[in-house]
């Protein structure tokens, strides 16, 4: 009798759990909502309207994110700026990341890798959500954050003598350098400084004037950063993709081999599309101020220290500092040899 009604008990439990899936299944693919209870950013609860506020912080990051800034620094200014998730909890990058990639936001359901169109309004358009998923997630099992940065060229400086990086090193409050350290197992010198306020100035300069120059729009064509229609192919060989499992798996409309030999070239054309997007998504920062240092510099003197950060890294490559005259002598422009992307 035991074994009897644990049998029946097991069997009514894997029928609840079918009727709930399917049931799930339904909702997605009628477009309900999601319900699990908690609502969600920049949406009332019942997902009936948009929180204009919300709304509004939602497509700032997104700008802020294709605009190169770090999640780190987001979540540092929407803290000072008092604003909160539903739950009343600071932001974190983790989370802000999650919010970012969800299917929600952009009015679509996703279950297995698999969307649905959603029955309420989106608020970022379904590119904008596949550009920040590809954005957000081009260091798959990299390091969750990165250590803060102080100094504005911190890594894209280098020693003319030895080719080592040049660490950020505060003498004194007033007094700030780049210095070729020496360590065990390193190869860098240790005979390198250059003074961090007036390289730092110097820099700065450059930017703004390698903004302005014509052949810059060409060359970052040449590169892929001007829109290309890359997006919409990778767009398209997703859908691709899908029909083809779909043709395979389901409609047994194709045969193995026609399958796997269709299969493996839009996977590896689809793959290198997605690298190609992601990185010229972390250069587009410099695409609104092409041609126009003036607004660059505006942009510049408001912007935060990881945005500047991500401007020098869409348009340097490093910084070499050549060995100077013996003696102390004053900033010299001639030792500072930049060493462009374009």
């Amino acid at each position: 009798m035991a074994e009897l009604l644990i049998a029946q008990a097991r069997m009514e439990s894997a029928n609840t759990s079918t009727r709930q899936r399917r049931k799930a299944q339904q909702q997605r693919e009628l477009g309900l909502p999601p319900t699990n209870g908690k609502r969600c950013f920049g949406y009332d609860r019942a997902y009936t309207s948009i929180v204009p506020e919300e709304a509004a912080v939602l497509r700032e990051v997104r700008d802020r994110v294709f605009a190169g800034e770090s999640l780190w620094s987001i979540c540092g200014d929407l803290e000072a700026r008092g604003v909160r998730g539903t739950q009343g909890n600071a932001w974190r990058p983790h989370i802000l990341k999650r919010l970012l990639c969800s299917a929600t936001i952009t009015g679509e359901r996703e279950h297995d890798g698999q969307r649905y169109a959603g029955a309420w309004t989106a608020i970022l358009s379904p590119d904008d959500g596949r550009r920040l998923r590809l954005q957000l997630n081009k260091r798959p099992g990299g390091p969750r954050s990165a250590p803060a940065r102080r100094y504005l060229l911190t890594g894209f400086v280098r020693c003319g003598r030895c080719g080592g990086r040049m660490a950020a090193h505060a003498r004194s409050e007033t007094n700030r350098a780049y210095v070729c350290q020496r360590a065990p197992g390193a190869v860098n010198c240790g005979s390198m400084s250059v003074r961090a306020e007036s390289l730092e100035e110097l820099v700065t300069a450059m930017l703004f004037v390698a903004v302005d120059d014509a052949g810059l729009v060409e060359a970052m064509r040449a590169k892929g950063d001007v829109d290309d229609g890359l997006l919409e192919s990778v767009r398209r060989d997703e859908e691709a993709l899908e029909t083809l499992s779909r043709d395979y798996y389901v409609d047994q409309l194709v045969s193995r081999d026609e399958f796997l030999a269709a299969r493996d070239g839009l996977a590896k054309r689809l793959e290198a599309n997605r690298a190609r997007l992601a990185k010229r998504d972390g250069r587009g920062v410099i695409g609104p101020y092409v041609e126009d240092g003036q607004t660059l510099a505006h942009a510049w003197a408001v912007g935060s220290l990881a945005w500047r950060r991500s401007v020098v890294g869409a348009l340097l490559d490093r910084i070499e500092i050549l060995p100077g005259k013996p003696g102390r002598r004053p900033f010299d422009p001639e030792r500072v040899k930049p060493v462009w992307r374009y």
